[in-house]
């Protein structure tokens, strides 16, 4: 059975993400910060990890993009809340350059979307 971390920070985002994946089979585990998805990653051996950008955006998170970056077998999926066009234009809230991704999944995203892209990674 394939594992996938989760790691956001929205409860109610991380549930549902987390219920989705579970009811297709998946085995889950979730952490609401980069530093929880570090500790849990050594016991549950993830296949994947999805993370939202919010997350990857601290220290820890630059953590967590180097060990998927040295694990070629651990893709990472980000999340990636939608932008006003107002919000766009501020270089706070666009994404980040250095960002190191296997996929890139944007919210809103339906369970489909969610299953493909999560099956892309896996087959990676």
């Amino acid at each position: 059975m394939n594992k996938i971390l989760i790691i956001e920070d929205d409860e109610q985002v991380r549930g549902s993400v987390s219920l989705s994946l579970e009811s297709a089979g998946y085995e889950v585990m979730e952490a609401a910060t980069c530093q929880e998805g570090l500790k849990s990653h050594k016991h549950f051996a993830p296949s994947v990890i999805i993370s939202d950008a919010v997350s990857l955006e601290n220290e820890e998170g630059e953590i967590l993009r180097r060990l998927c970056q040295e694990s070629a077998h651990l893709p990472l999926i980000t999340l990636m809340g939608t932008l006003s066009d107002s919000e766009l234009g501020s270089s706070s809230m666009a994404p980040s350059p250095h960002f190191v991704s296997s996929f890139t999944l944007h919210k809103p995203f339906t369970l489909d979307e969610l299953l493909e892209v999560v099956e892309g990674a896996l087959v990676r």
